[in-house]
């Protein structure tokens, strides 16, 4: 070989095993920093979540618009001349008592809330469950029909999806046909009421003030002796109702038989249930005390056992009487207190100077525009309700 060659040789040996070195060196550098990214990099993902507060209210919608999610939808219509009724219900159907009345709805069925929940149950994801709940369904017109909300209920199966669209369609409907003024619905009437129920409280108890203050100022009215004797009765029966709901609370919580309520007087003399008594007694002592041919005797037990099952469905009656009579005597009671604080108001020469009988006109006036305002709307709400129609979409 001449020396050239081997020179030529050696400078080329040297270029390859440079090249090779500073390649090895650019892959290492790379690799330490991408180390180094993903390392600082938890920070940087995690901030979004831990920091940012608008997190919590957008996750339900990327939720509810990932194509990941199943679908199962329900119409909710009204006739096509009462289209602005829509508007009630899309409020009432989004608002809180709604929402909060189906998720206790779905409480009591825990392995169905656990299918519908089970997404959200993790350390990530920190909704309430009245917020999941409201991220599950969207409500909005139907872009076809025009008298007519489209509902789309949502679940992470096709399974979950269903049972929830049943609970709402469900659960709306029925809460819609009981609807009352003393526990309604819409949001705006619950609002609505609220402050009217505030405004009686101060109302009557802005009266009261006024008549023991001014008690013995003047001769009693025939009419306010008769108010007053009658309050201080139906006070009487209402504590005795009173009671006898809170014994009855407090056997169904202890567990203890029908015997238990047997104590409560109201009960005991309710209905037939002496009568019921009476035979039960009887038989039972045919059952002691003769030798019964082995027929009569299955015949006799078989009654004992229908009468028992009569006197339990009696017992029944008589604790929804007396839930009833409390409710009326509760009713009466603010009735017989509004007269009272009426014939106050009347008393214009012997109260208009006392200090809280500005107040109490006040009161009384705003009370009344808030009557009036929430039996306008609470009209048109029982409107949308009578004409409203639920249509499930197979």
């Amino acid at each position: 070989m001449q020396p050239w060659q081997s020179v030529l040789l050696i400078i080329f040996t040297l270029l390859i095993f440079g090249a090779g070195f500073y390649y090895d060196q650019i892959e290492k550098n790379t690799a330490i920093a991408y180390e180094k990214s993903i390392i600082s990099s938890p920070k940087q993902i995690l901030l979004p979540i831990e920091n940012n507060s608008s997190f919590k209210n957008k996750e339900p919608k990327e939720l509810q618009n990932s194509s990941a999610w199943a679908e199962s939808n329900f119409i909710i219509e009204v006739p096509k001349k009462q289209t602005h009724l829509l508007a009630l219900h899309k409020e009432a159907i989004k608002g809180t008592p709604f929402l909060t009345s189906t998720v206790d709805a779905l409480t009591q069925n825990p392995t169905a809330k656990e299918l519908v929940f089970s997404p959200f149950l993790n350390d990530v994801f920190v909704e309430p469950e009245l917020e999941i709940m409201r991220s599950l369904f969207s409500i909005s017109q139907n872009p076809k029909i025009s008298n007519q909300l489209l509902v789309i209920v949502r679940g992470h199966t096709k399974k979950a999806a269903e049972i929830l669209l049943h609970l709402i369609f469900d659960h709306y409907q029925n809460l819609t046909q009981a609807e009352t003024t003393e526990k309604p619905l819409l949001p705006n009437l619950v609002e609505q009421k609220t402050k009217i129920l505030l405004l009686k409280e101060n109302y009557l108890l802005l009266a009261k003030q006024i008549q023991e203050e001014n008690e013995g100022s003047s001769v009693q009215s025939i009419e306010e002796i008769a108010l007053n004797s009658e309050l201080s009765q139906i006070k009487s029966e209402l504590n005795t109702y009173v009671d006898a709901l809170h014994e009855i609370e407090k056997i169904y919580i202890d567990g203890k038989g029908y015997g238990k309520f047997l104590n409560i007087y109201i009960l005991a003399n309710f209905g037939n249930v002496q009568g019921f008594l009476d035979n039960i007694e009887q038989l039972k002592r045919m059952l002691v005390n003769q030798k019964l041919e082995s027929i009569l005797e299955k015949e006799v037990t078989k009654n004992l056992a229908s009468l028992e099952i009569s006197l339990n469905q009696e017992l029944v009656k008589g604790i929804e009487h007396v839930k009833n009579l409390s409710k009326t005597a509760l009713s009466r009671k603010l009735e017989l207190q509004k007269k009272l604080v009426d014939l106050e108001l009347k008393k214009n020469n012997i109260h208009s100077l006392h200090p809280k009988f500005k107040l109490l006109k006040s009161v009384k006036s705003e009370l009344d525009e808030k009557q009036i305002i929430f039996s306008s709307n609470y009209q048109k709400w029982t409107t949308a309700i009578k004409v409203l129609s639920l249509k499930k979409i197979n």
